[in-house]
Parts: C-alpha cells; sequence; structure tokens
C-alpha cells in the first residue's frame, strides 16, 4: 500500500474561513467561545503562545457550556471542535465536527458544512501528514523493523527508529480521532503497526477500519495479511499448535482463501517433523489434506501440489502422492525435483517401468546429477533387473567417487588400439569426459558421452559395464518383474 502526503489548508485558511457569521442574536456562551478561537488563532499566529492556550481554554470552556443551553448552534459547536483540535484533544475534537457537520448539513446550510468539513480536513491532513512522515523517517532509519541489529549503531538506528514509529501511531491516531470512518487513516495506521511487527495491534485496527467501509479492498487484504504474518511468526518461533490453530480460526471466516489453506499446511508441516512414530505419520496427512485444499481453491497451483505430494509422502500416502505429483507435473513437465520424487512414489506402488521413465525424464535434464543415476539404479534394484542395475550404479560410483581429467581426448587417445578401450574410441567416438575412481581396491576409468547418454566403465582398458539412459534402452517398455 502506497502512503502519501495530504495537502493541508493551514491556520490562516482556517481563520478566514471562521471569519464567516451570522446576524442572528447567539447565545453570549456561544458568541463569547467562538471569539476566544478567533483571539486564540491570532495570538498563534503572533507566536504569543501563552496568551493562544489561554485563550482556546476559555473557548471550550464557553462552548461546551454552548452546546447545552443552545444545542442547536451547529456552527457554535464546530469551532468547539477547532478549539479541542488546536488543544489536542483529537478525540472530542471530532466528536464536535462531526455533529457540527451532520447539524448544519441537516439545515442545508452548504456553505457552513464545507466550512466545518474544510476545517476538520486541515487538521486531519496536519496529522495524517505527521504520521507519514514519522513512519518514513523510520523506515530510512532501520528496515524491516522486526531483524536483528548487526552491530551497536544499528541498534541505536532501531531504537530511534522504534520512536519514529510511535509518534507516528500517536499522529495516526489523532487523525482517526478526526474522521473515525476513514479508510486511508485505519490503512496507514494499522502499516505503522505491522512494520513494528505488532501485528495483532494491526489486524484490530484493520478490522475496525473495515466496519466503517466495510467494501475497502485494501483494507481487507491488510487484514488477511497481518493475520498471516502473525500466524507464521507463530510458525517461526515454533509455536506449530498456536499458529495452527490461529489458521483454522481464521479459515472459519474465510473458508475459500487458498493462502490459509497454505499457512495451515506449514504449520502442520513443520511441527509433523517434530513428532515420531504414528503422530508424525498423522500430521504429515493433515498437512497434505491442508496443501491440497489450497491447491484446488488456487486452480491446480503447482507448488501447492508439490507441498501436498511431499506431505503424503511423508505420510506414507504413496498413491495420493503419485496424484498430486502428476497434477504438479502437468503444470511444470520439466521440474527435475518432482520426477524424482514422482519416480519414488510410482516405485513404492509397484509402478517400476513409470519411474523408470520418470527419472530418465529427470536425467534428460540433469545428467550430472549423481543421485538421480543412483535413484535409477534403486529403481532397477526393486524390480530385481540387476543387470540395469549395475549401470547405473557404475555412474553414480564415477560421478561420486572419481576425479575429471584434464584433457579426456588425450587420455582416451592412450588406450591401446587392439583393448576395448581402443575399440571404444574407434567406434563411439572420443569421450567428453573421463572419471578416474577406486571401489574395493580397484581401479576404475569411466568415459562418458553425455549428448549420448551412455557411459564405458573400464578397467586396465578391459570394459566392465556399459551404462545407457538413453529411453531407448530395453527397460523402458518392459513390465516390473
Amino acid at each position: 500500500m502506497t502512503m502519501r502526503k495530504i495537502t493541508t489548508l493551514g491556520a490562516a485558511a482556517l481563520f478566514v474561513l471562521g471569519l464567516a457569521g451570522t446576524a442572528y442574536a447567539r447565545n453570549p456562551h456561544c458568541a463569547g467561545g467562538i471569539q476566544y478561537v478567533v483571539n486564540g488563532v491570532k495570538d498563534k499566529d503572533k507566536g504569543n503562545m501563552e496568551d493562544y492556550e489561554r485563550q482556546m481554554n476559555k473557548a471550550v470552556n464557553q462552548l461546551e457550556i454552548c452546546r447545552t443551553e443552545d444545542p442547536e448552534d451547529f456552527e457554535a459547536i464546530g469551532y468547539l471542535g477547532w478549539a479541542y483540535a488546536e488543544l489536542g484533544n483529537y478525540e472530542k475534537a471530532g466528536e464536535a465536527f462531526d455533529r457540527s457537520i451532520e447539524g448544519l448539513a441537516a439545515k442545508g446550510d452548504k456553505k457552513k458544512t464545507a466550512w466545518a468539513e474544510e476545517n476538520r480536513q486541515s487538521f486531519w491532513a496536519n496529522a495524517f501528514n505527521a504520521g507519514i512522515g514519522s513512519i518514513n523517517t523510520a523506515r530510512e532509519l532501520f528496515d524491516p523493523y522486526d531483524r536483528e541489529p548487526a552491530d551497536d549503531a544499528e541498534k541505536t538506528l532501531k531504537e530511534e527508529a522504534a520512536k519514529h514509529y510511535e509518534t507516528a501511531i500517536q499522529s495516526l491516531g489523532n487523525a482517526r480521532a478526526l474522521k473515525p470512518a476513514d479508510p486511508q487513516t485505519a490503512r496507514n495506521l494499522g502499516i505503522a503497526y505491522a512494520l513494528m511487527g505488532r501485528f495483532d495491534e494491526a489486524a484490530a485496527i484493520f478490522a475496525k477500519g473495515l466496519e466503517a467501509a466495510p467494501d475497502d479492498t485494501d483494507l481487507e487484504e491488510s487484514l488477511k495479511s497481518v493475520r498471516t504474518q502473525h500466524a507464521n511468526r507463530l510458525i517461526d518461533a515454533k509455536q506449530y499448535d498456536a499458529a495452527i490453530g490461529y489458521f483454522a480460526d481464521l479459515i472459519k471466516a474465510s473458508p475459500e482463501d487458498a493462502d490459509l489453506y497454505l499457512g495451515l499446511g506449514d504449520a502442520r508441516f513443520r511441527r509433523a517433523q517434530t513428532l515420531e512414530s504414528d503422530a508424525r505419520t498423522a500430521a504429515f496427512k493433515e498437512a497434505a489434506e491442508a496443501y491440497a485444499k489450497a491447491s484446488a481453491l488456487r486452480g491446480g497451483d503447482a507448488d501447492l501440489s508439490f507441498n501436498a505430494a511431499l506431505a503424503w509422502q511423508n505420510s506414507g500416502e504413496w498413491q495420493k502422492a503419485v496424484g498430486e505429483w502428476e497434477r504438479t507435473l502437468s503444470k511444470r513437465p520439466e521440474d527435475v525435483d518432482a520426477l524424482t520424487a514422482y519416480a519414488a512414489a510410482l516405485a513404492e506402488v509397484g509402478k517400476t517401468p513409470e519411474a523408470v521413465e520418470a527419472l530418465l525424464k529427470a536425467l534428460a535434464k540433469k545428467p550430472r546429477e549423481a543421485t538421480i543415476h543412483r535413484q535409477l539404479g534403486a529403481v532397477y534394484t526393486k524390480a530385481n533387473d540387476n543387470e540395469k542395475a549395475t549401470e547405473e550404479l557404475m555412474v553414480y560410483l564415477a560421478l561420486s567417487k572419481g576425479s575429471a581429467v584434464a584433457d579426456p581426448a588425450a587420455e582416451a587417445a592412450k588406450a591401446p588400439k587392439t583393448s576395448d578401450a581402443g575399440k571404444t574410441l574407434v567406434k563411439s567416438g572420443a569421450p567428453e569426459e573421463i572419471y578416474r575412481w577406486e571401489a574395493d581396491g580397484e581401479k576404475y576409468e569411466t568415459w562418458i558421452s553425455w549428448t549420448k547418454h551412455k557411459a564405458y566403465h573400464f578397467k586396465n582398458y578391459a570394459l566392465q559395464v556399459e551404462s545407457d539412459w538413453s529411453g531407448s534402452a530395453k527397460y523402458a517398455t518392459v513390465e516390473s518383474k
């Protein structure tokens, strides 16, 4: 939300507008109170602050008597609002201005209604602008406010920023007292609290503002934002049960809000990570349900279905995880993290050919990722295909334990022409990379052609294993064994 200043009318404009009088015989307390206001403003303009304050106090005294004796003198009540505002009593000023404007408008006196409205607007603008200025100063000093100071100098800046935020809250509170139903004032007062991390107080301000302006979408979004931030802070503080309860209450009021279900899912997921055994499983299941609901409300958002799938997986609900991974991949078909997790779920439900296919797609994007080769080997092992499992295990060992040679082509050329390595060089060309590694006391040399999705594993130039993850391998079309 944007904060901006409002143009003020200034004291001189107030005084000129106040000179418009009436010709009828006025209650002496009303007339005297008005004169005290006029004289007080003159003293203020001259810098005579002691007399100015004395005159305004007398004005309040006289105009309160006036209001009791002549409650229909709405112009005089407008002067009462003016006097209270000069003395800094903004709540009483706001009440008096409201009564004056309401009464003058009811009488059809447009000129005096405008006079009272402009007077109130001027005081409101001064208070509002002062609040915005203090917020901006606080943010210039230390932003964001909720971070920890890096040193003593920053600690001092944060303390100064806090003073300016408090000043902003006071000023904007004064502005709100003058115009209680003004949504702009409520928004910025709530922002001041929120920037300090005082989310509950900010939420109360926004909620109150919505009572007066129920159709204000900025206030609605602000209220939603600070409530979510408060709940997220509970999560960060590891108060997971409190966060879960808070989100649950918010969902009761806004049952179609995807963000609230996302927050609930996060709280449940984080809580699940702290638990063990059956309680852990149940908590992950609850997290998955919240994420899935959020995903459904947001039209199958890939991030949300990803979270749901991960939570289902952690709860051991593999078939449900498969469904969420498929929803994720329908939106992001080349998401390697989703592909590998999807493959894990597929393997768990016995769909090993589909798991292989998913991992081959992942390797097409990240062929150098050793852990994907290891996972693919594990899927082959699960399907009792030891030959393919060994192929992938060898690639994994080469990538995870090996050291790449500086000049693969030159190293490959050293292979005896009659050796398996020499024949492979003639048949397949120079490898793109060569890794040297050891296992069980034996030394190996792995030649890799990334573009062909193949690797050749030699021991003393004799071929031990040929790995193929091109997708054309026999297993891609074979049912699980």
